[in-house]
């Protein structure tokens, strides 16, 4: 029962990085010469949104992880994320830890200068979500 609890819990994580992978696809530089319309301002909204769910459900994966396979959850985020790179789920954490403080700064940026390396930031950080969920897909194939 526990196992099928988490393989849901990942579903569910895929669907979402699946919508950050199809936002990513229509990636376009912000333009900080341009007057975006509200209607063209939902994609980066979206792409912005999508990142930030994204991040936060695989990090909950990870926690709902690491209760599943040790039946405990590491004191700290830093722990946890360790628990992940031994398992070579992950790489390194100082990615994850970025990805995180990355949320925060999108929700308090206003300066167009600042917005465009945000979503570029956001582009390029994508690509290191998708190969972790990857890992995750393999890990959980070969240890079925």
């Amino acid at each position: 029962m526990q196992k099928d609890l988490i393989l849901q819990e990942f579903e569910d994580c895929k669907k979402t990085v699946h919508l950050l992978k199809e936002s990513v696809k229509k990636f376009k530089p912000y333009d900080t010469d341009k007057i975006y319309s509200p209607d063209e301002l939902e994609y980066y909204d979206s792409l912005s949104y999508r990142f930030e769910k994204s991040v936060e459900l695989v990090l909950a994966f990870f926690k709902g992880f690491e209760l599943f396979l040790f039946s405990k959850i590491s004191d700290t985020l830093r722990n946890r994320l360790l628990v992940m790179q031994k398992l070579n789920i992950i790489d390194t954490l100082d990615f994850w830890m970025d990805a995180r403080l990355l949320r925060n700064k999108i929700a308090h940026t206003y300066l167009p200068e600042e917005i465009k390396d945000i979503y570029n930031e956001i582009y390029g950080k994508s690509k290191e979500i998708f190969r972790t969920t990857d890992r995750i897909e393999n890990y959980l194939k070969q240890n079925n």
